[in-house]
């Protein structure tokens, strides 16, 4: 049987989130005998993700009878045609705006509590590396995240759900898991297309690659001081052109990407059918 299916996925994240908590009892309890606050860490934080992803992995690998040697098949990461690139990068930028303005305003509606606030602060704000931040939120992030969601979860729900339900389920997960009201939309409409960008092209690599470029502009902008995308106590909205002109850009991408991956798809299966015309 097909695994997960929606409960087990539920799980994988409950799992996720107590495998990260008990390893961060030990970082806690450390970080108060050097006073130093190694729970609020980047240095700390990134570990722990990671390997409390690669344990849930494990289990999933476990669970379905396989081993590491076969990690392809849950998480498959195959090469996409450089066509995609550039309708990808279009998309990106556009959702990337018209995300920013819809987190303004679902904070504006539903603050982020503070600990959401600390956490994110402690792994990208501006008092951590830059080059740290980047391994965390344009590395590690989109691989692991891309990996469970798209990868795991989205390929298990293909089997129980149509592509549209699998997608608008996974989505769902994925925007509960960041813990922030204020974050859900914009984690959902991201989720949404990234499960339809491997549904399209059974691939995670488009995936990993429009989210480390969302994340890297994300982090990038914050800290440029250009008001309406760096951080600010008193939010900044940009101009409604430009949401504007984002939601247009956006479409725009998204319709190409579909297109280009369509082309693609025809073309791989004519290739396929062509040597048996001649058998």
């Amino acid at each position: 049987m097909a695994y997960p299916n929606l409960k087990q996925s539920i799980w994988l994240l409950v799992l996720l989130v107590l495998i990260s908590a008990g390893l961060g009892i030990p970082v806690a309890i450390l970080g108060t005998i050097i006073d130093q606050p190694l729970h609020k860490s980047p240095y700390a934080i990134w570990p722990v993700t990671l390997v409390s992803f690669v344990l849930v992995v494990h289990y999933v690998l476990r669970r379905t009878g396989r081993t590491w040697a076969s990690w392809s098949d849950i998480m498959p990461i195959k090469a996409i045609s450089w066509q995609l690139l550039l309708p990808l990068v279009v998309s990106i930028l556009g959702l990337l705006i018209v995300s920013l303005e819809l987190g303004k305003v679902m904070m504006s509606l539903a603050p982020t509590p503070e600990v959401v606030k600390d956490t994110l602060r402690g792994l990208v704000g501006k008092k951590t590396s830059y080059w740290l931040a980047f391994y965390g939120a344009v590395i590690q992030t989109p691989i692991i995240e891309e990996a469970l969601f798209r990868g795991i979860i989205v390929g298990g729900l293909l089997a129980y759900w149509s592509k549209y339900q699998a997608a608008i389920w996974s989505a769902v997960l994925f925007g509960i898991y960041h813990l922030n009201p204020a974050q859900f939309p914009v984690a959902f409409i991201l989720g949404l297309v990234f499960a339809w960008w491997i549904i399209q092209t059974g691939s995670l690599l488009p995936c990993i690659l429009g989210h480390a470029l969302n994340n890297f502009l994300a982090i990038t902008l914050a800290r440029s001081g250009i008001p309406g995308f760096k951080n600010p106590k008193a939010l900044i909205f940009l101009p409604w052109w430009v949401v504007v002109c984002a939601v247009l850009l956006a479409a725009i991408g998204l319709w190409w990407f579909y297109q280009v991956a369509k082309r693609e798809e025809t073309d791989h299966l004519e290739a396929e059918v062509e040597p048996e015309r001649h058998c």
